[in-house]
């Protein structure tokens, strides 16, 4: 893996901590729907309510796709077994 990879992935990981507060701003394709579904499932893997988040996005169109990836990440886990959960968590 090259150095810009690797230091995007360390910035994508970084952002997606729900320790702190972010400002996401990036090219299209860059990944920045991921990091904020990885951060959202960590709130919610942290015990913060659903309805106490929330996402701003510029257009319906990237809301959708927010909430779709994430509700499509919830229900692959809700049909995994307990390790293969695990593993994935």
């Amino acid at each position: 893996m090259n150095d810009v990879i690797r230091q995007a992935s360390a910035a994508q990981a970084r952002a997606a901590d729900p320790g702190y507060n972010i400002f996401v701003e990036a090219n299209a394709g860059s990944g920045k729907t991921r990091v904020l579904v990885d951060r959202v499932t960590r709130l919610l893997l942290g015990g913060v309510a659903p309805d106490t988040i929330l996402c701003l996005t510029y257009t319906k169109a990237a809301a959708s796709e927010m909430q779709n990836r994430l509700f499509r990440r919830l229900g692959e886990w809700a049909m995994l077994a307990e390790g293969e959960l695990r593993g994935a968590l």
